[in-house]
């Protein structure tokens, strides 16, 4: 059986989708998703690294192809954090 898989927007690694976590846009704002979620979505690895290089390049705007804002960026990462132990 094959194992989906995804690419990180922030370090750009293939990796199994159930080691990424699902961004989607709600209201031009980036929000954490669950997989059931349909429409357009990024992956991002769990780790600050990645997140912050996706913000920084502006890599967010180029994978939901609109812009975008993120309002707090320490409390999306906090939501990055909790969603991927909840996996665990």
């Amino acid at each position: 059986m094959t194992v989906p898989t995804r690419t990180c927007i922030g370090c750009r690694r293939r990796d199994a989708a159930v080691e990424l976590v699902r961004l989607a846009v709600t209201d031009g704002q980036v929000v954490v998703a669950d997989r059931l979620r349909a429409g357009r979505g990024a992956s991002v690895h769990p780790r600050p690294a990645c997140l912050e290089t996706g913000l920084r390049t502006d890599v967010l705007a180029r994978a939901f192809k609109q812009r975008v804002t993120v309002a707090d960026a320490t409390e999306l990462l906090q939501r990055i954090t909790i969603a991927s132990r909840r996996k665990r």
